[in-house]
């Protein structure tokens, strides 16, 4: 029977060498653990940090959004100051309809409900004219611009001494709704024939269709202090009209006019006023065309 052999020195070289590897890479986990562990803190100090910041705006964020949706509502249910109540309110009943009526109306612009109201529309339009016209700034005449604006117009001032004219007349009773159609195709038959046959045309008149030099007074008897002031500013030789007066309507064509000489001290103060009127309607067609030109709408009417 053989007894064991001794072991062998190389068998413990490669035992110790295996050993080493072993605990290198033991130790080389252990050092890769370390790292990776000390790598996921960081990732969860950077995580924390973003989520800090995240609850950090949003909390601003919400902050910021509440308090713009209060100031918000605060503007909308905040009253609306009213003007003070107008004078001459003597009961507390009148103060509070006035105030009612100034709370409605101010809902109803707030709504548009003016909007395609023609009523309210033409109420504007009125007052808007108006407005352009107080605001017209125009200067008291001269002598000489009185003078020249009376010579210009005598017959209103002075009066017709003599008038001559054809006359053609639409009766009211004879015509009755159909009277401003029927002046229409009148108007047109006269352009087209200035001298058509008149007494086939008119209706019968006291004054007839030809007047021989008809004084003033004359003039008021047949045509009405209405009609009658109106003959002596009309342009001589071309059919005018329609004219109205009490009892219809008038076509006109001056043949010859004689007029007085006005009595300058007499008119004088009616002449201001009426060039006055004459130069406030000028400076209001002025200020209307100016606004007509902010529209784009050119003097001929259209845009």
């Amino acid at each position: 029977m053989s007894l064991p052999s001794k072991p062998n020195a190389l068998t413990h070289w490669s035992a110790l060498r295996l050993l080493r590897s072993y605990s290198l890479r033991l130790g080389m986990l252990a050092t890769l653990s370390s790292r990776a562990g000390a790598l996921l803190m960081k990732l969860q100090t950077f995580l924390d940090v973003l989520s800090a910041l995240q609850r950090r705006h949003a909390l601003l964020l919400f902050l910021a959004l509440g308090g713009l949706l209060f100031a918000v509502d605060g503007l909308r249910s905040r009253p609306q100051s009213l003007p003070g109540l107008p004078a001459g309110l003597e009961s507390p009943q009148a103060a509070n309809q006035w105030l009612e009526d100034e709370v409605l109306y101010r809902e109803a612009v707030a709504r548009g409900l003016g909007e395609g109201d023609l009523i309210i529309r033409r109420r504007l339009v009125q007052k808007m004219r108006l407005l352009l016209e107080v605001g017209a700034d125009v200067a008291e005449p001269s002598e000489a611009q009185l003078r020249d604006w009376i010579a210009a117009h005598a017959g209103r001032y002075g009066g017709v001494a003599r008038l001559s004219f054809d006359h053609l007349f639409l009766s009211r009773g004879r015509h009755d709704a159909r009277l401003g159609a029927d002046a229409t195709a009148m108007a047109e038959t006269l352009r087209q024939q200035p001298d058509a046959d008149l007494a086939a045309l008119s209706d019968p008149h006291p004054g007839g269709t030809h007047i021989e030099a008809l004084s003033a007074v004359e003039l008021d008897r047949q045509f009405g202090k209405a009609l009658a002031p109106q003959l002596g500013e009309l342009p001589v030789g071309s059919w005018q009209g329609p004219l109205a007066s009490s009892l219809g309507l008038h076509f006109v064509r001056i043949r010859e006019r004689h007029l007085q000489t006005p009595d300058y001290p007499a008119v004088r103060e009616r002449a201001q006023r009426d060039w006055l009127l004459d130069q406030r309607e000028l400076q209001t067609q002025r200020a209307l065309d100016r606004l007509k030109a902010r529209y784009g709408i050119a003097m001929g009417g259209k845009p």
